[in-house]
């Protein structure tokens, strides 16, 4: 049997919640912040409530910064490792083994910094939409579906990531005001990210079953560059996406501004 000691009510929106709800449902805001009892709320003042604030507005711009130079580097070194391997590729299709192993063990250092590079620029990323997830409160665009430490951590699971990534940066764009522009940019630059993927594998496996040896080295090595190609457009589009966002706290910014 439930009683009233099973339900929190959010302060915010009136809506009723389940006591192991660590947010309100309908409104997103943390228990902590928002919970009363289902019997304090006022049946006769149905006003929305202001939106709890918990802590200041501190700028992410620079945040901003590091995010992007993070990911220059790292399209810059996968696109050098891209062309060191499509090198080594076309050495083992021309039968020259010897000489492609001797290259791999002499640029396998470089090569291992790229996945390092990799996970640099995504915890510079989630640092950076960590920081823009806890200024919507402050900026009066109320709270967001994770915590900020949540949104620190999406970016570092892999999988979870591929949805993460734009799921968070397009309910930061909503809840700021920022029209469709910034979800058209999000939508293809995830496209274009996501998509070589899938081509690059399908090319592989037809080489792979349908060619020769040397048709699948040169295949693998020629599509990953050109796939990789496609991916860097996306990752460039996804800065210009957090510049957008940038540009949008600002704005709230200034306007909230006493």
């Amino acid at each position: 049997m439930t009683t009233e000691a099973d339900f929190w009510a959010c302060s915010q929106c009136r809506s009723i919640n389940k006591i192991r709800a660590d947010r309100c449902y309908s409104c997103h805001t943390p228990r902590e912040v928002a919970a009363v009892s289902p019997t304090e709320l006022s049946v006769t003042d149905t006003r929305p409530r202001p939106i709890v604030v918990t802590k200041p507005y501190r700028s992410s711009e620079a945040r901003a910064v590091i995010a992007t130079v993070a990911t220059v580097v790292f399209i810059l070194g996968t696109a050098i490792s891209l062309w060191l391997l499509w090198s080594i590729t076309n050495f083992r299709a021309e039968g020259e083994r010897e000489v492609a192993d001797r290259l791999l063990s002499e640029r396998l250092p470089f090569l291992a910094v790229v996945p390092v590079l990799g996970a640099i620029g995504l915890f510079a990323y989630g640092a950076w939409i960590s920081r823009v997830v806890e200024n919507l409160p402050a900026l009066g665009c109320g709270y967001s579906r994770v915590s900020p430490t949540m949104a620190l951590i999406e970016p570092l699971i892999p999988g979870l990531n591929a949805y993460s990534l734009p799921a968070r940066a397009g309910e930061v764009v909503q809840r700021l005001d920022g029209g469709t522009r910034g979800l058209v940019m999000i939508a293809i630059g995830w496209f274009l990210v996501i998509a070589p993927f899938g081509v690059t594998l399908w090319i592989m496996r037809v080489t792979r079953f349908g060619g020769t040896g040397a048709d699948f080295f040169r295949a693998a090595g020629l599509s990953s560059l050109v796939g990789f190609a496609f991916q860097a457009a996306g990752l460039v589009l996804g800065l210009a996406v957090i510049w957008h966002i940038e540009g949008l706290c600002r704005a709230r910014a200034a306007t909230s501004k006493p």
